[in-house]
């Protein structure tokens, strides 16, 4: 029998090399030309690059015959080799809008996933600053932009099947996806404040989709712009939040001195 550990291990890392491989050598096209109001500017597109920085950090770090049976990389491996795998099919599947659909949400599941079984809360041993930015940083990174990514990614989607945005229009529409994102990411940024990675990430695309839209469509622009400011102070107050917990939490442990 195959140690599952060490299948997990090298499965992760080839997802991780494989999902980039895939992903660089897709046709993006033009985002410029796009009718898309839930799409971010170009520029925004650069997080890839620490993104993967990251990830491929994580992919050596987590393929260490000293970490194969850590917990916290075996309740987020399988997660986050499915989420970057697939995350790379998404530009070939362009012209097949249903399918492209699916692995959106495939990818959206298995990146929160990940990200949220990373948290701290549910280690009971010591954390480290490895785990800290090998594991959490790069899972947080990933999601966020893979957040956002979903919401443009699905405007493309279905953009290119054909589907229009019945009454009261397309900017209102997009005003409520974007609203909508950003309260959802934010939940999450208050309630898991796993890493900040993840609300840095969801906030600067969000605030891109902002720079693209407030010179011609102000309203999205502006609803953008309020998601992104949303979800950065809803991650703000999730650490102040969390920190308040911990703090209870070490005075109900310590021993009382009698």
């Amino acid at each position: 029998m195959p140690d599952r550990d060490l299948v997990r291990q090298i499965v992760t890392a080839g997802a991780i090399g494989g999902g980039f491989l895939v992903g660089v050598s897709g046709d993006y096209g033009d985002s410029r030309t796009s009718p898309s109001l839930v799409l971010p500017s170009g520029y925004a597109f650069a997080i890839w690059t620490p993104i993967y920085a990251g990830l491929f950090s994580h992919a050596i770090y987590q393929v260490l015959p000293a970490q194969r049976r850590d917990p916290l990389l075996r309740r987020t491996g399988w997660a986050t080799a499915c989420a970057v795998g697939i995350s790379g099919f998404w530009v070939w599947t362009q012209d097949i809008p249903g399918l492209e659909l699916v692995l959106i949400a495939a990818t959206t599941t298995a990146a929160l996933t990940a990200y949220l079984r990373s948290s701290p809360q549910q280690e009971t041993g010591a954390r480290t600053s490895r785990d800290h930015w090998l594991v959490r940083v790069p899972l947080g990174l990933f999601a966020g932009w893979i957040s956002v990514a979903t919401v443009a990614g699905g405007g493309e989607a279905l953009i290119a099947a054909g589907i229009r945005a019945p009454w009261p229009g397309v900017e209102a529409w997009s005003s409520a996806v974007l609203l909508g994102a950003g309260a959802a990411a934010g939940a999450i940024a208050w309630r898991r404040p796993v890493s900040f990675a993840y609300a840095a990430a969801v906030s600067w695309g969000l605030v891109a989709v902002a720079v693209r839209n407030i010179p011609d469509h102000p309203i999205p622009g502006v609803a953008a712009l309020v998601a992104g400011a949303a979800v950065a102070a809803a991650a703000l107050a999730g650490v102040r939040r969390r920190k308040r917990i911990d703090s209870k939490n070490e005075k109900n442990a310590a021993p009382r001195v009698r």
